[in-house]
């Protein structure tokens, strides 16, 4: 049996859940990572998403599953900020996420982050609209590869024709069979 959660936790909790986490999350998995019936997390969902309604964030639900989205009142804003950023250089975290996929791919978003130590669903996004990466959404979890287009404009035909690509591969997986001794 579930434990019950104080409402006012509960809620704190969840909207954090789901800012940090940027996709779609579904009630099971909430009621499993917070120990608490789907009952009350449907609840207490029901409840941010009014306590949200009149703010820039707004929480969505589609197939039983919910995800915090910028509201419509701010597109205008939203898309010249990404406008711009695509326009930009590519900042330091942008590169670091790029050389990550670019060499670890396909991975998925999780495993960017644990080996970063920092959310990187900006960097990612970033990256997608910018057609540096791919995001594989057939993929359980989702996976993001090195784009085509990157490697067109790296002059490269195959991830293989990355700097010291074979090299880097041999070394993660050595590292990662150690961990898992």
């Amino acid at each position: 049996m579930a434990k019950s959660t104080n409402i006012e936790n509960l809620e704190q909790v969840l909207e954090s859940v789901l800012f940090a986490y940027g996709e779609s999350v579904s009630i099971k998995k909430l009621a499993e990572i917070t120990s608490t019936s789907a009952n009350d997390i449907l609840l207490t969902l029901e409840n941010l998403k009014n306590n949200l309604s009149t703010r820039g964030i707004k929480l969505i639900n589609k197939d039983d599953k919910w995800q915090m989205v910028s509201s419509k009142e701010s597109s205008e804003y939203i898309e010249k900020l990404v406008k711009s950023e695509i326009q930009e250089e590519l900042t330091p975290a942008s590169l670091e996420v790029l050389a990550v996929v670019a060499y670890r791919g396909p991975v998925s978003k999780n495993e960017v982050e644990v080996l970063r130590g920092v959310n990187s669903a900006h960097a990612l996004r970033n990256l997608t609209l910018r057609g540096l990466i791919d995001k594989n959404d057939s993929a359980k979890p989702q996976t993001y590869q090195i784009s085509l287009g990157a490697l067109k404009k790296l002059g490269l035909e195959k991830e293989h024709e990355l700097p010291k690509y074979n090299e880097l591969k041999l070394e993660v997986s050595k590292t990662e069979k150690l961990l898992q001794n």
